[in-house]
């Protein structure tokens, strides 16, 4: 056999493993580097949790992958389990939530649950003035009535969830604007609250498409907290009757 043939076959072979030298580690160190972001990303929810003295939240079960976070254990309230979704959306690094907390029983009676719900609806004024049939089946709770403004409607939600015991709302709250407001207006508000950097403004590549009082949104925002933050702004704007919410969340 000629030596040189045996030498051609064999010198590709420290170039090929200088290859293989390099990029190895690069991609374990990239592995290492996802599993370490998640890991504090993590830690940072266990921090923000614990420090929240008014939740009722027991046997955490916490998984965060890729930024994309799964909660489970129980809380008092299907409105705990709103507001420990809202509290992890906004920590940094979080591109999603897969809420699987469940809401513990209480054995509270429907009287009960229904007449704290009133109460709690009365003590704001503009529900004074538009009163809201509040029924109680079990632990769910059903809102019935109109109102003028879609945040209207969502915050009477957030109320009556966070009433210890319920585990569901049902909101038939009808939006009906006191006025006539054009899809235009309604639009050039919305970009208006939601563009403006001195106020909002996070979210990227913004669109806003409006019929009647129907919304859509679209874009891209850092964290789910944005996106949650991006809805409420719309819903507040005079002559909205509901939102739909397509902003993605994408991984910084």
């Amino acid at each position: 056999m000629n030596r040189n043939d045996g030498w051609s076959r064999w010198r590709g072979w420290p170039a090929a493993l200088v290859l293989l030298a390099v990029c190895l580690p690069a991609g374990i160190g990239l592995l290492h580097a996802d599993a370490a972001s998640d890991e504090r990303i993590k830690q940072r929810i266990k921090n923000k949790l614990s420090g929240q003295v008014s939740l009722h939240l027991e046997s955490l079960e916490l998984d965060v992958r890729d930024g994309a976070v799964r909660l489970a254990g129980s809380v008092a309230s299907v409105g705990e389990r709103a507001i420990i979704e809202r509290l992890v959306g906004g920590l940094s690094g979080v591109t999603g939530i897969t809420n699987d907390l469940s809401v513990r029983p209480t054995g509270r009676s429907e009287q009960a649950i229904a007449d704290e719900v009133r109460r709690l609806l009365e003590r704001r004024v503009r529900f004074k003035k538009s009163p809201i049939d509040v029924t109680a089946s079990g632990s769910d709770v059903t809102l019935d009535g109109t109102i003028e403004r879609a945040i209207d409607r969502l915050d009477a939600e957030v109320i009556a969830g966070g009433v210890t015991g319920v585990t569901r709302v049902i909101n038939n709250l009808q939006v009906v604007p006191s006025g006539q407001t054009s899809p235009q207006t309604i639009r050039e508000r919305i970009l208006s609250a939601l563009g403006n950097p001195l106020t909002f403004g996070v979210i990227r590549d913004l669109e806003v498409v409006v019929d009647g009082g129907a919304v859509e949104l679209r874009g891209v925002a850092v964290r789910d907290a944005d996106r949650t933050q991006a809805e409420r702004l719309a819903l507040g704007v005079n002559g909205v009757i509901s939102v739909k919410n397509l902003i993605t969340v994408a991984r910084p």
